[in-house]
């Protein structure tokens, strides 16, 4: 059955690599290889082996003039769009104003229902306070109303990494909230979007889910499948324990984004990051090197991790 492409949760594809993008779908295979281990996984991205592509990104105008390319592999499209106006942790970010203009853009190019807006991860600092937050959120809500129907929120996880580069790259401090503040802070938020006709919705924060927010399944096989008019395997993916997502083939790579969130998780230091992307070659038909499939891995090796 064909497999659900995401692109990507590892990394800001649109942002940074659109024409790698374009060129791996224009040659219908891409190599990925598996962050933990690390055995080569080759990827058909050809239109008869991909039901779907899901879009991650914080800034898709790198991307756009490059749509009518991308459609010609699938017209079967999702995205989040991920709106914070969090400058002060999003060192690299556009302005949220631009990136409203671009979901606008894609509502129109597409559905409203094809597009989600993330307001997340939420990081309360000792110098960004929930009211400060809530207050950019509704300024967001406010120029997405009648664009944006759903809005995905989480709140940061102290990774070690998160507190390490929070204290390498900034003065701030992460606030060590309660569960019940949380959900209290989230209310709040859902009442906020409502006024919007925006409905919340929790990612792997399942005690934030009420009445007044659902459980996030950010890759729903059911949804693309109706969309799409065409069946999807709805197994689970199963990477969380509060996951909800259907299985998707990732082809991003950690440490590769250059935004510069201090809260990333997929990032362990946004100067390797930066580099990473400085070397990087459109040509490769891996995100961050080169393959040679004849001599990289064993003929068994490739057959195994084929998709």
């Amino acid at each position: 059955m064909p497999h659900i492409i995401s692109i990507s949760r590892r990394t800001d594809i649109p942002a940074f690599y659109p024409d790698w993008l374009v060129n791996r779908l224009k040659a219908g295979l891409v190599f990925v290889r598996h962050p933990f281990v690390k055995k080569l996984l080759r990827v058909s991205l050809r239109q008869e082996d991909v039901s779907a592509m899901v879009f991650w990104s914080k800034n898709y105008s790198p991307l756009l003039s490059r749509f009518g390319a991308i459609e010609k592999t699938t017209r079967n499209l999702f995205f989040h769009f991920t709106i914070t106006a969090n400058r002060e942790l999003e060192f690299h970010t556009p302005d949220y104003r631009d990136a409203v203009r671009d979901y606008i853009y894609l509502a129109g190019r597409y559905s409203p229902e094809q597009l989600v807006w993330r307001f997340d991860p939420i990081a309360v600092t000792d110098k960004l306070s929930f009211d400060l937050h809530e207050e950019r959120f509704v300024r967001c809500a406010e120029l997405l109303k009648g664009r944006a129907r759903k809005c995905i929120i989480s709140f940061v996880h102290p990774y070690k990494k998160v507190l390490a580069n929070l204290k390498k790259y900034t003065d701030h401090s992460l606030i060590d909230l309660s569960e019940e503040s949380k959900r209290a802070y989230a209310k709040r938020l859902a009442e906020r979007a409502g006024a919007y006709g925006i409905r919340l919705y929790a990612c792997c924060n399942d005690y934030l889910v009420s009445d007044k927010i659902r459980k996030a399944s950010c890759i729903d096989g059911r949804f693309l499948s109706e969309i799409s008019k065409m069946p999807i395997d709805t197994r689970k993916a199963g990477t969380r324990k509060e996951c909800a997502c259907t299985k998707s083939v990732d082809i991003g790579a950690y440490d590769t984004c250059a935004h510069g969130c201090v809260y990333c998780y997929a990032n362990a230091d946004k100067d390797r990051a930066a580099a990473v992307l400085k070397r990087h070659n459109a040509s490769w038909n891996a995100l961050h090197m080169q393959v040679d499939e004849e001599t990289s891995e064993s003929p068994e090796d490739q057959e195994a991790f084929k998709y």
